[in-house]
């Protein structure tokens, strides 16, 4: 499964560059919103469940997540938001491309999830 999420991460990555390169700012901005909802979904998903299910530890690791990926998807809305403002849609695809490069490591890479 997580080999299938980071090749679809990648393709959602590149998809959006091509996009924004070829004039369909709007599109690529909400494009690239996707990522950073998907991990607070999950988020919010393992911190439904509660601390007796997942344990403490990693409920406590969840809540802290949770805020850096609000402050992600903060980011992404805000380039959604103003299309016109390019160096602001780079920057959040830039910090998409660092939180897809440590997905891709961890699925393709580490061997504890191989």
């Amino acid at each position: 499964m997580a080999h299938f999420i980071a090749v679809l991460v990648i393709v959602l990555l590149v998809g959006t560059a091509i996009f924004q390169l070829t004039g369909r700012r709007g599109l690529s901005c909400w494009l690239l919103a996707i990522f950073p909802a998907s991990l607070c979904a999950g988020c919010l998903i393992d911190l439904a469940r509660g601390a007796a299910k997942i344990g403490e530890g990693a409920y406590e690791s969840d809540k802290k997540q949770l805020l850096y990926c609000l402050c992600f998807l903060l980011l992404t809305v805000a380039a959604a938001l103003r299309p016109q403002w390019k160096w602001l849609f780079w920057i959040a695809w830039a910090f998409n491309a660092l939180v897809g490069g440590v997905l891709v490591y961890l699925a393709f890479f580490w061997k504890v999830f191989s």
